[in-house]
């Protein structure tokens, strides 16, 4: 393990290093002072005055140390040349050649090497050079995902900055670590020569590895023309769940945008019962731009797994949007939607726990989803938060009723409320899940809440006739 004051070693030395270098000229002119007279003195006297100076003010600026220190070379070193030759240019003394060919040799060191660096090739060198490290390497992660935070492929990712060349030669790998680690390379690039993305795609489109497939969708996910965009959308019906989820992080992000290009591959992803178990579309960039809300809740009335995700993908977008920038007006939006009877009953539940989540479900709402218009799960979310809270008559009604319904998956759930906030036994075990709708258990369950409900209002009943 590294120590403090290892780590600090390279930084005072070149700390140490740069205040050398800087100084230099001033010490030259120091010197000559002492070998000359006269005027040529007085003159090296004050050349060597402003040097120091300037150090100085350069070492008291706290910006000065983070700043190239190329600049400030050449223009103190020219400036002592100068110096030198209009003090000392007469007098002929071996010393005054050396301090001149040291003047003139360094800065020119300086910018030629300032030169190289800007033009980049120090940087496709390392780049070259880490890229065949890469194509040697035999000692890779089990999980190839985790191969984009190795500290070489880190490494390589800042090296390519300047030209993605070195790592799409690595694409023609026949090992999978190696093009993994090419394309996870390349995550996030922004400036692609042309043709490079399109190489990239095409290594996409052609690997049968999700890995390979789910590192390019990283790699493309800032390209900005359409007809990639349209192309890497194909990917949101990609077979692998993984590549899915990878296809909707590089594409979402940027939805006020890509919408139009990519509305009609989200839909067809959303609507394919095959990828239902994946849930709402979830990304972690920008949030939802108004046209894609918009299609979300035209697609959350449809039937079908596509309504079922749309109305998921909403209510992930509302909590995030609530979340992130809270807003009155938004909560207001939501207990309207929620509210009104001809919205569909499954974006109604996602917006209770939107609603839930941000401590908006009060008590006058939950008693207005009480009434019988309302479905179902709905009147049941909104008894049980009432019952919650102490008694209710209104809401044990509303238990007798929907208990009532024959229908399993919600003699199930409401079977569960009636257990825990009646304190009614109608046959599900304490502690356990809730059996499966199918099963044997959930028949008898459903039967004998069913009972149960009609025992409580035939009871209700007669004591209304036994008061009138």
């Amino acid at each position: 393990m590294k120590t403090r004051s290892s780590e600090g070693a390279p930084l005072i030395l070149g700390h140490m290093f740069r205040t050398a270098v800087l100084l230099t000229p001033a010490i030259l002119l120091l010197m000559g002072v002492t070998r000359t007279s006269g005027p040529a003195r007085t003159m090296l006297t004050l050349g060597a005055s402003f040097q120091v100076i300037v150090c100085l003010l350069a070492f008291l600026s706290i910006n000065s140390w983070r700043q190239p220190v190329a600049p400030s070379v050449v223009a103190l070193y020219l400036i002592a040349l100068c110096w030198l030759w209009i003090g000392a240019g007469n007098i002929d003394d071996w010393y005054q050649h050396f301090a001149q060919a040291i003047l003139l040799i360094v800065p020119l060191t300086v910018f030629a090497f300032q030169t190289l660096t800007n033009s980049g090739a120090p940087t496709v060198r390392r780049a070259r050079v880490l890229a065949e490290r890469l194509s040697r390497r035999h000692d890779w992660p089990a999980d190839l995902t985790a191969i984009r935070n190795l500290p070489e492929v880190k490494a390589f990712r800042e090296s390519l900055h300047i030209d993605a060349t070195p790592a799409l030669t690595l694409l023609g790998d026949s090992r999978i670590p190696v093009r993994v680690a090419a394309l996870a390379a390349l995550e996030f690039r922004k400036n692609w020569r042309r043709g490079q993305a399109e190489l990239v795609l095409e290594v996409a489109q052609r690997s049968p590895e999700p890995t390979v497939r789910t590192a390019a969708m990283s790699a493309l996910a800032n390209i900005d023309e359409r007809s990639l965009v349209e192309a890497l959308a194909d990917f949101l019906l990609d077979s692998c769940s993984e590549v899915r989820r990878a296809a909707t992080e590089a594409l979402l992000w940027d939805s006020e945008r890509r919408w139009a290009w990519i509305r009609h591959a989200v839909r067809c992803t959303l609507a394919d019962p095959d990828h239902q178990p994946d849930g709402p579309l979830q990304h972690n960039g920008e949030l939802f731009s108004g046209e894609a809300v918009t299609d979300l809740h035209a697609w959350a009335c449809e039937k079908g797994v596509l309504g079922i995700r749309a109305a998921q993908t909403l209510g992930v977008h509302y909590s995030r949007v609530l979340q992130e920038q809270p807003d009155g007006d938004l909560i207001e939006e939501l207990k309207g939607r929620l509210s009104e009877p001809h919205e569909p009953p499954l974006l109604r539940l996602e917006l209770v726990q939107v609603l839930r989540n941000c401590g908006e479900w009060d008590a006058i709402l939950q008693e207005k989803l009480l009434d019988c218009a309302n479905p179902a799960l709905l009147r049941l979310q909104a008894a049980e938060s009432l019952l919650a809270a102490g008694p209710h008559p209104r809401a044990v009604a509303t238990l007798y009723d929907v208990a009532r319904l024959p229908n399993r998956e919600i003699a199930l759930a409401t079977a569960e409320v009636v257990q825990r906030c009646l304190n009614a036994d109608v046959g599900l075990p304490h502690g356990q899940p809730l059996p499966q709708v199918q099963s044997r258990q959930a028949a008898e369950v459903t039967r004998r809440l069913m009972l149960w409900a009609n025992q409580q209002v035939q009871q209700q009943e007669s004591g209304v006739l036994a008061t009138t």
